[in-house]
């Protein structure tokens, strides 16, 4: 007889994932350039051991990523405090797009930015 862990059920999903919150992480930096675009720098954090080797071997580990306008206007909505949908709203006014397209829009550019470990989500469980 084989005994078997009992495993915690996973909380609910969300229902709709415009409500959650985006938020900034700590190591990533943000620098403006000429016009205007935001420039996204992510520093890794390393062990002491990998950060010697990297300082050695002269390798960066840093991420880069260049925004254009859009880009640009959907972070800098990115403030702790405001839901997917409120950054919906606020570029459907600024890009005068409809809004389901502009909802397509940031949570695919979301999820984009989630992979690249540039944005990190706030999710309220389905009570």
């Amino acid at each position: 007889m084989r005994w078997r862990r009992k495993s915690t059920p996973p909380l609910p999903p969300a229902t709709d994932p415009l409500t959650a919150i985006p938020l900034k992480p700590a190591n990533v930096e943000l620098k403006h350039d000429s016009q205007g675009c935001l420039h996204l720098r992510l520093t890794p954090q390393l062990k002491p051991t990998q950060r010697k080797v990297t300082q050695w071997l002269g390798y960066d580990y840093t991420h880069k990523l260049a925004l254009d306008e859009t880009g640009t206007a959907y972070y800098q909505l990115v403030d702790g405090q405001h839901t997917l949908a409120t950054i919906v709203d606020e570029l459907t006014k600024k890009l005068s797009k409809d809004r389901r397209e502009v909802a397509t829009m940031v949570v695919m550019f979301t999820k984009m930015l989630m992979t690249r470990n540039m944005l990190a989500l706030k999710v309220q469980a389905k009570s």
